[in-house]
């Protein structure tokens, strides 16, 4: 894995991709490449290494906790941690699609996600920090700063107020090693990006 956008958009590239899709070997092998050029979570990159091959059981232990078919342990949805009801589709969920939409961009319909889905707040960000990188190199400095000040206010407004509930709930309820270092690891890094 390339630093092609920096690292932080390499890091929100690499969590990202691993919630989209836990038994992708693709994006199982992002996260490994990032650990590795990072420096982050050896204990993480020694987990997911064992899973590379093979990535079928990370997804079975994800959909338990987070897809379903039955009650979720941890919700994967901003809405679920920040009303009152822990409900979806809630008034978060709005906001969070306005914020994608100033940005242009429309959550994939595909996926049957709603827009406060951790993956699609996890992607709003990369691609803050892809921009951003894209505008550095061109010298457009005046748009670094409003790139930069969404992403502190996304942090802020949204990700930032319900990622500790989401990652502790992991680090508790995953029966699997991998998901319980990859909370911790998530926790930290959105830590620094709150901090930043």
């Amino acid at each position: 894995m390339t630093h092609q956008y920096g690292a932080v958009a390499s890091a929100y590239s690499a969590f990202k991709g691993v919630i989209f899709n836990p038994a992708s070997k693709e994006a199982l092998s992002q996260l490994v490449g990032y650990l590795q050029q990072s420096g982050q979570s050896p204990e993480l990159l020694a987990e997911a290494q064992c899973y590379v091959d093979g990535p079928h059981e990370l997804e079975f232990d994800f959909n338990r906790m987070c897809i379903g078919p039955y009650k979720l342990t941890v919700p994967p949805y901003e809405s679920v941690y920040l009303s009152r009801h822990r409900e979806l589709f809630t008034e978060e969920t709005d906001q969070v699609a306005d914020w994608y939409q100033e940005l242009g961009l429309i959550p994939d319909g595909g996926l049957n996600e709603p827009a406060d889905f951790i993956g699609h707040e996890l992607e709003f960000l990369y691609c803050l920090h892809a921009l951003k990188s894209e505008y550095t190199k061109q010298g457009h400095t005046d748009a670094n700063i409003e790139l930069d000040r969404m992403a502190n206010e996304f942090m802020q407004q949204h990700l930032g107020k319900w990622y500790q509930a989401f990652t502790s709930g992991m680090e508790r309820e995953a029966k699997l090693k991998f998901w319980r270092l990859y909370a911790i690891a998530l926790r930290q890094f959105l830590s620094s990006q709150l901090t930043h």
